[in-house]
Order: C-alpha cells, then structure tokens, then sequence
C-alpha cells in the first residue's frame, strides 16, 4: 500500500443509495476511492467532499477490467485542507478533451439512435475517466424516460449523474467532468449484444 494525496473531484450517484468518489492524486492520476471491501460507499457513509484534499493509504483493488482502471481501496484516511480554486486547479493539472463531442475518450466515442454516448468493447480508451472542454453550450433536457442529460446539438448528449445541483446550461468553453459507467448491456438482450460502458457528466467547474 501507499499513501496519496488526492483531491476529490467527483460525488457519482450509482444504484442502491451509493456513490463513486472521483479524485486526482497530486501527481494527476485519476483514482476511484473504494472502501477496504472494494465497493462503493452508500452516499451518506461517504466523507468525501468535492473540492477537499484527503491523504489516504490506498492500493489498487477489483477487476481492474480496461477502461476502469482507477479503483483503489483506501485503508487509512485523513482529510488536509479544502482547494480554494477547484476548477482553476484542474485547468493547472489536468489535460482536458477540447471541442465537440466526439473527441471524448480519446475519439473512441460512439452514439446510440437516441443520441447516448458509449464506449463500444471493440474499441476501449485507456482510462474511464477525464475532463472535457466543449465547444459549444450543453443544454440540460429530460428525455422520453424522464432521465436528464446535457445536450450537446440537441441529440448527441451525456447522462447527468452528478450529486452537484443541476444548471440549466454549462456554458461552452467551461470545464465538466466526464465518466464511464461499469460494462453492461440489458438482461433481456440477445446473445450476441454487445456489452457497452454508457458516457456520463458528473459535475461542472
């Protein structure tokens, strides 16, 4: 095990009342904090704020399956200090997808005929998460099913699955968070469908 210092980037809503917690370690790599049994913590056992800076022990933990590859469960925890500038910092420290939507995950982005981004098994990016800066305005919507995204030319868009309250708009140019859901497909699906990790927005800076 080794000790990190990681700032947290990211509260996820995840099925069952539990959340995935995003952070950036000092020397910028992308880390999931898992709890000692590998798992995701129900929301309100998690301490883990956005914008906070934590030192935890921690070691990589789970399937590691390719593009999730950032999990890690912490062992020891204490939190240091609060970021004074989040979104600034993560400008200074990141290296952020820039322009339309298709240049997410390294442009291995596919849309489904409903306008929902995914990563297909044919052709899987190196890590499962990232920041991105579009090129245009994303517009929050609810589909259909009632489910919100933000739209990125009113078909293509991304899941809304952060903890942060929801704007109506992030303006073009601002910096978002953007991540991919765990390899899934329908349990009444054919044989032959291919398993998909679904793309998902978790938070604006």
């Amino acid at each position: 095990m080794s000790y990190e210092e990681v700032l947290i980037v990211a509260r996820t809503r995840m099925g069952g009342g539990r959340v995935c917690i995003g952070g950036l370690s000092s020397v910028g790599e992308n880390l999931r904090l898992m709890n000692q049994g590998c798992r995701s913590d129900v929301a309100g056992e998690s301490p883990y704020r956005i914008g906070e800076w934590w030192k935890v022990k921690c070691e990589p933990c789970g399937e590691q399956k390719p593009p999730h590859v950032e999990d890690v469960a912490v062992a020891e925890r204490s939190r240091i200090k609060t970021e004074s500038d989040l979104g600034a910092y993560l400008l200074a420290h990141t290296a952020p997808w820039k322009g339309p939507i298709q240049t997410l995950f390294d442009e291995k982005i596919r849309f489904t005929n409903n306008g929902g981004g995914y990563i297909s098994p044919d052709d899987v990016p190196t890590h499962a998460t990232g920041f991105w800066i579009p090129d245009r305005d994303l517009d929050l919507e609810s589909d259909a099913r009632g489910k919100t995204g933000y739209y990125y030319d009113g078909v293509r868009h991304l899941s809304y699955v952060g903890t942060q309250d929801e704007v109506a708009k992030i303006k073009k140019g601002q910096l978002v968070r953007v991540s991919l859901a765990r390899w899934w497909k329908p349990e009444n699906a054919d044989a032959d469908f291919e398993e998909r990790c679904y793309a998902q927005l978790s938070g604006s800076f």
